[in-house]
């Protein structure tokens, strides 16, 4: 069993390792590790958006770009292995595609009380009829009662930090969204001081997808800067889905719809 796992756990990193390598770019080329280099000139086509094989055990598709220079293969690099993402593509935008050499900004999101203020229609659903929602609620409930019968502190405390933990893991499939004339608006009912807002001028993609069959369906929301957020909604059904994608589009934010029939 424990060479099994050891198993696993070699490949995961060299997966990964293959999967997201480092890199570093300037105006004339890009530079992976291994010294490998390509020059802009050379590129031949890119993606700055859509989905991408990850490759690891199965391979599955991923948020990402793709750059195909050359006499070489297609690069992927994706969009949740970065922590500078948008700024790479900022940067590409304007030294490459555009041709420019000055670097677009990074926007500032409005402030959550100026955009509540606004009329919205409200895309949520029950969390009772949702299978992750009553295991939620019906493993806090067993908690509690094990943490009102326990007279032992020690069990007591865990049984505290075991709870909260579920409460965070469950909750983060819980997101529910409202939409305005001006303002998409991203809240959790279970986590309330979770609350962004999103200028719809801001919006330059809005991509409805299931990063795994395991998981709900998801609302990714990139702005212009390229910018990238994730919202899983497994409280939300297909015809609430539905309704928000005809929404959105009627106010010209265009949806790619991944995995809603």
């Amino acid at each position: 069993m424990s060479l099994c796992l050891t198993g696993v756990a070699l490949y995961t990193v060299i997966r990964y390792y293959k999967n997201v390598p480092g890199f570093y770019m300037n105006a004339d080329s890009i530079v992976f590790k291994g010294n490998t280099v390509f020059f802009w000139k050379d590129l031949e086509r890119i993606e700055l958006a859509g989905k991408r094989p990850f490759k690891y055990m199965l391979s599955y598709a991923r948020e990402g770009m793709m750059l195909k220079f050359k006499g070489s293969n297609e690069i992927y690099l994706f969009d949740d292995m970065y922590t500078s993402t948008a700024t790479v593509k900022r940067f590409i935008t304007c030294h490459v595609v555009k041709k420019t050499r000055d670097t677009e900004s990074s926007i500032i999101g409005p402030k959550i009380s100026d955009a509540l203020q606004e009329q919205y229609i409200a895309y949520s659903g029950n969390q009772l009829l949702n299978y992750r929602g009553v295991l939620l609620w019906c493993m806090l409930a067993l908690l509690l009662y094990g943490i009102i019968m326990n007279n032992n502190v020690i069990f007591t405390v865990f049984l505290l930090g075991l709870s909260g933990s579920c409460f965070l893991w469950l909750s983060a499939y819980m997101y529910s969204f409202g939409l305005s004339d001006n303002y998409l608006v991203v809240r959790n009912p279970n986590l309330f001081w979770i609350k962004k807002a999103y200028r719809l001028n801001d919006i330059k993609e809005v991509v409805f997808e299931q990063q795994h069959s395991k998981l709900p369906y998801s609302l990714r929301i990139i702005t212009a800067d390229f910018e990238s957020d994730l919202y899983m909604a497994g409280t939300l059904w297909n015809k609430k889905w539905v309704s928000l994608q005809k929404d959105l589009e009627s106010k010209n934010i265009k949806v790619r719809n991944e995995c809603i029939i």
